[in-house]
């Protein structure tokens, strides 16, 4: 049986750089267009038959001058090595891709204006092996899913479906539904848009590869292209290669009320030292948010110190460690079941605290929330937030239960100060 290799990526982003960067290390190292020309050493050494890019190759219109020599340089590497290099365009690059395609050889740009397109990847004798089925976004948004205007046929060759779509509540960009790509008789599916890779079904395989190099804090865990390994006989094996050369990652360190502060810094050190072995083998930083939690008695201390926690840094295993954000979500050791209804404000606090967690009655506490909330939609509809509102397409309304995690978090500060000026110390 024959097996051939495609080299799946999405969501490159060329142009962009990766946020919240260390000073000392050069964003264009960790660029997505480093990213990219690493990409094609990767297909050549590994001699995979096809390289699929699904959207958002390019960040936006106007990218065009710095996308065309990334873009180009990677073609012609991959074409001299008789790999095609197949694309479909995203919301980010509908317009952009289009042109980059007419003007750049060795570049096939699948789907023109929202339509069904194949390449086929061929034998020596040019019998089909497998087709690749592309749609490219025709705007920046499209609310239909494109499965509705499917229209190529099946001619007994394993498929691979390829397109930028949403499998999340979200209409505006090319929403899909997982079941009705399980069913459509492709061997496998490769999406682009959403920015976490993994599978969304296992058999056929429906896989976002996610971003090429993560982009912001948000986009942890490990980054980076997928192989899928299609048979004639339709079975496909899926290898996640955790390329991506920066790793963010979200690391939690529990206190408890006899740690002082050499002690919890030794337990983020410790902490720190297990995410490296998470780490892929191209990991060349780790990007950090540390986040202290827990109830000690020197919260006061390690907020005063936050600051040095910020100036963690160290290599571990030939990856550099940087910690580029801290947040204390710790307090004084209080009761807070012992204390809830008493009849003063860390009484109320305790109360309304143990509310938001679900072990009291919600009730009590409603008119709080509905007034909290009503605040927070207010400042979100305000003037101030309008240009984020018209350029961050992932900025929504905030949810009731995102201002209950504000409330939450107010109501222990107020209450941790209450607590620190009358001395309590009794643990939680």
């Amino acid at each position: 049986m024959t097996s051939l290799e495609v080299l799946c990526t999405a969501d490159i982003h060329i142009g962009r750089r990766p946020s919240r960067l260390p000073e000392r290390f050069d964003p264009a190292e960790f660029s997505p267009r480093q990213a990219w020309t690493d990409l094609a050493a990767t297909a050549v050494n590994r001699g995979v038959d096809a390289v699929v890019v699904a959207g958002d190759l390019v960040d936006s219109e106007n990218w065009y001058a710095e996308a065309f020599g990334a873009v180009e340089s990677v073609a012609t590497t991959l074409a001299e090595a008789e790999i095609p290099l197949i694309v479909v365009a995203g919301n980010h690059d509908s317009e952009v891709l289009p042109d980059l395609a007419d003007a750049i050889d060795h570049l096939k740009l699948l789907g023109r204006n929202g339509t069904w397109e194949r390449h086929s990847l061929t034998s020596a004798g040019g019998d089909p092996l497998l087709h690749l089925d592309g749609w490219s976004f025709p705007d920046l948004y499209h609310n239909e899913s494109p499965l509705a205007t499917y229209d190529l046929s099946d001619e007994g060759v394993p498929r691979l479906g390829v397109v930028h779509a949403d499998l999340s509540d979200e209409n505006r960009y090319a929403p899909v539904d997982v079941d009705d790509l399980a069913t459509s008789g492709h061997v496998a599916w490769v999406l682009g848009h959403l920015h976490v890779p993994g599978k969304r079904h296992d058999n056929p395989p429906v896989i976002y590869p996610g971003s090429l190099q993560p982009l912001d804090p948000s986009e942890t865990g490990g980054h980076g292209a997928w192989v899928l390994s299609v048979g004639t006989d339709g079975t496909v094996d899926t290898e996640p290669l955790s390329s991506a050369t920066l790793h963010y990652e979200e690391v939690g360190v529990s206190t408890t009320p006899e740690q002082n502060f050499h002690d919890i810094v030794d337990a983020a050190y410790e902490r720190l030292r297990d995410v490296v072995t998470e780490c892929g083998a191209e990991t060349e930083l780790l990007a950090v948010n540390l986040v202290v939690e827990g109830r000690t008695d020197a919260y006061t201390d390690l907020r005063s110190r936050q600051g040095e926690l910020e100036q963690i840094e160290f290599k571990d295993d030939g990856i550099s460690i940087r910690v580029i954000d801290v947040d204390i979500d710790t307090s004084p050791s209080i009761d807070l079941a012992e204390r809830a209804g008493d009849d003063d404000p860390i009484g109320y606090l305790a109360g309304l605290l143990c509310a938001l967690h679900g072990d009291e009655p919600i009730d009590p506490y409603q008119d709080v929330i509905e007034k909290a909330h009503a605040s927070v939609r207010e400042t979100h509809e305000s003037n101030a937030y309008r240009e984020l509102k018209n350029h961050d397409e992932s900025y929504t309304r905030p949810t009731e239960a995102e201002t209950r995690d504000v409330l939450r978090q107010q109501a222990r500060q107020i209450a941790d100060a209450f607590a620190e000026q009358q001395g309590v110390t009794a643990d939680e």
